[in-house]
């Protein structure tokens, strides 16, 4: 199962967390989980929300029986704190180490963005909005529910982060406010006609620490669920946020244009490749720009091995570059059987069967009796 986060109206941390709570059949459970973790002088609350004619779930963080809302950068200055503070805070919760783990990177990597933008020091840095309990909640949450989930793979698109001027502490700031910017360097997202921010620090975090990959084009071999989560502003637009819960074929494809490797180098490589565990990998024969002749390098792999097969093509072939592709495929059910010490590979699916004995065997049965691979492969 893999996740796919549609920020076409942006992303705060409340939105992100209604999102993945839709995405649970029992909400009342889910929500019943989110009131034990221990928040302090906290209660979730889910509700169904329409929005723009559009159905979604809205969680509500109420804090000493009052709903605070950090969707604008209010000055609150009575709820500042500093990073310790705010690790104190995740340190006392019920949850597992994993999630505090992940709640304290979160809120690092807001603190190393606001230490950028302020010139001040991780440890001087002052929370505001960010610091009040319902960002707390809305971090924890998200990584309660991902943990929950547990998906293979998150995958988002670019972020719509809104345009003109934001109010905070510090003034009034242009959109992406500064800390936002920061946290979204090498992360793609982009500015739209919607007069306010739609971005926040804390959902600009959530995803820069979540999401393994930026694209507007995932490949789903199949949705199974969508999760919608409401934003608290009301917009010309439905402000929502969608989560797809996909599958996919699980299979990464990487390929690259090599031409300046010999061919017992280029065996050498595609050896050490299915020595490791690649699914298949072959060279093709190819012209370049100018007319020159080269190879294809391509390899197939499952998906969370891409990174370490990588690593690998760049380390056995003079490639500087790698295209990755997620594609989708078509298979037939396969399944292994034994016949009087021959390996029988069966295939089956879309109406068709076939069986054949593996080539190994063929060729063993021809070294025993001194004939050929055709005579052996009659014979069996």
């Amino acid at each position: 199962m893999n996740l796919y986060f549609e920020c076409e109206m942006g992303a705060a941390g409340d939105m992100i967390a209604s999102a993945l709570v839709d995405l649970f059949e029992d909400k009342k459970d889910v929500t019943a989980g989110l009131n034990r973790l221990g928040l302090p002088h906290t209660e979730i609350i889910y509700e169904e929300k329409s929005m723009g004619g559009l159905r979604g779930s809205h969680l509500s963080v109420v804090i000493n029986g009052e709903t605070e809302t950090h969707e604008h950068h209010g000055n609150h200055h009575h709820h500042e704190r500093h990073l310790a503070d705010i690790f104190e805070i995740i340190d006392s919760l019920n949850v597992s180490e994993k999630v505090k783990t992940d709640v304290k990177n979160i809120y690092a990597i807001v603190a190393q963005a606001e230490s950028e933008a302020h010139g001040a020091s991780v440890g001087e840095v002052h929370f505001h909005e960010l610091g009040m309990l319902d960002a707390v909640a809305d971090v924890t949450i998200c990584a309660y529910l991902i943990e929950k989930l547990n998906p293979g793979r998150i995958i988002s698109s670019p972020v719509n982060v809104g345009n003109g001027t934001v109010k905070c502490a510090h003034g009034e700031l242009p959109v992406p406010a500064p800390a936002t910017a920061n946290i979204l360097k090498n992360v793609p997202y982009h500015k739209s006609d919607v007069m306010t921010e739609l971005c926040t620090p804390t959902g600009a975090a959530i995803l820069k620490y979540f999401a393994d990959e930026f694209t507007l084009s995932p490949r789903f071999c199949a949705v199974k669920k969508t999760g919608v989560g409401t934003g608290t502003k009301e917009l010309l637009r439905p402000n929502i946020l969608r989560i797809f819960e996909y599958e996919d074929s699980g299979i990464t494809e990487l390929s690259c244009n090599i031409d300046d490797m010999t061919g017992e180098e280029a065996a050498f490589a595609t050896e050490v490749m299915m020595s490791k565990g690649a699914l298949d990998c072959f060279f093709s024969p190819v012209f370049m720009k100018k007319g020159r002749p080269a190879y294809l390098f391509t390899l197939l792999c499952k998906a969370d091995q891409a990174d370490d097969f990588a690593a690998l093509v760049f380390k056995h072939t003079t490639t500087i570059g790698i295209r990755k592709y997620s594609p989708s495929r078509y298979t037939l059910d396969r399944e292994f059987t034994e016949k009087s010490g021959v390996t029988i590979k069966r295939s089956e699916g879309y109406g068709t069967r076939r069986e054949k004995p593996e080539f190994e065997d063929i060729k063993r049965l021809a070294l025993e009796k001194d004939i050929s691979v055709f005579e052996a492969r009659e014979l069996l």
